[in-house]
């Protein structure tokens, strides 16, 4: 019974394997975690640590080397990175000189971001980390085309160099109270680049050694209702670019008609529809015009799941 019973959950495994296999370009596995390349995006899956990674120099033809990260994706092209949530840590090297990044969608589960995880992600523009990260280990953004960077209120620990970008024009900073960092942490003239803090929080940031060399402004936000608590509504890719998917809540898997209301950085209700749910991923089409934050509410009436986005 026992030998029946291993064989049967062998085979069970290798079709659910195949199966996944059949769904991507490319896949495999990462310590306990799973990936999935299809179409340029990269989307891993499963419960605890991405392992930490390294670099690797791979030979050119004329005796020159390229590098790129030892991770199993590390030598495909990526426009896309999906983290689903269970996933606890981003590891080291893990996307270092994965130049054709232009979207990363991160979950509240990841506590960490490790050390060169994004170095020289050219393309990558925007982030909004959600309430959750902790830490960013040195050069975690290093080199990165970050124009802009939100940081969480729950950040404890920003290594040297993690967010030197050269273009980095405006940082968002929920965390009420200024995080002692090292001089490094940043690259280039601060005194150009806005810093957006708290309201309440403007003069302690004016007097906080690094910070207090941004051009500070003062924002009306409320830090509580920004976290990202177990079982909100996902939406990636985060930033976005006239149009985003909404990942479906378990509990409304089976719902026939869900409301999707959409209200700007002021609280305005800007669009509300009914979703014919199908099945499918639903979309959220705002179109080219749309920028800045948007909270989305997916809603049976009965209960609601509440999601942010950044359209840029």
């Amino acid at each position: 019974m026992k030998i029946k019973s291993f064989f049967l959950v062998t085979a069970m495994l290798f079709g659910m394997t195949s199966i996944f296999a059949q769904d991507c370009d490319k896949s495999g596995t990462a310590g306990p975690l799973q990936w999935c390349l299809k179409s340029g995006t990269l989307t891993i899956s499963g419960t605890g640590a991405m392992p930490d990674y390294d670099t690797v120099f791979i030979p050119n033809d004329d005796g020159t080397f390229y590098v790129m990260t030892s991770a199993p994706w590390g030598k495909y092209s990526i426009t896309t990175v999906v983290i689903e949530r269970g996933i606890a840590n981003i590891g080291k090297f893990a996307f270092f000189y994965c130049q054709a990044i232009n979207s990363i969608d991160i979950p509240s589960s990841v506590t960490k971001i490790g050390e060169n995880a994004f170095y020289y992600c050219h393309f990558l523009k925007s982030v909004v980390l959600p309430y959750g990260v902790t830490t960013l280990d040195e050069l975690a953004f290093a080199g990165c085309g970050l124009v802009s960077i939100t940081l969480p209120s729950s950040i404890k620990s920003i290594g040297d160099g993690a967010l030197s970008c050269y273009d980095l024009t405006t940082v968002t900073n929920l965390n009420p109270v200024p995080l002692t960092i090292g001089s490094t942490v940043f690259y280039g003239d601060l005194s150009k680049c806005t810093l957006q803090v708290p309201l309440q929080s403007v003069a302690a940031y004016q007097r906080a050694e690094v910070w207090k060399e941004f051009n500070i402004v003062g924002i009306e936000v409320d830090v509580e209702e920004l976290r990202v608590e177990s079982g909100e509504l996902r939406v990636y890719p985060n930033p976005a670019t006239g149009s985003c998917n909404i990942g479906m809540p378990d509990e409304f898997l089976y719902e026939s008609v869900l409301t999707l209301s959409v209200y700007d950085a002021s609280g305005k209700l800007v669009r509300q529809t009914t979703l014919d749910n199908n099945g499918e991923t639903p979309q959220l089409q705002m179109g080219l015009e749309a920028k800045g934050m948007y909270m989305v509410v997916l809603s049976n009436g009965k209960k609601e799941y509440r999601g942010k986005v950044v359209f840029q």
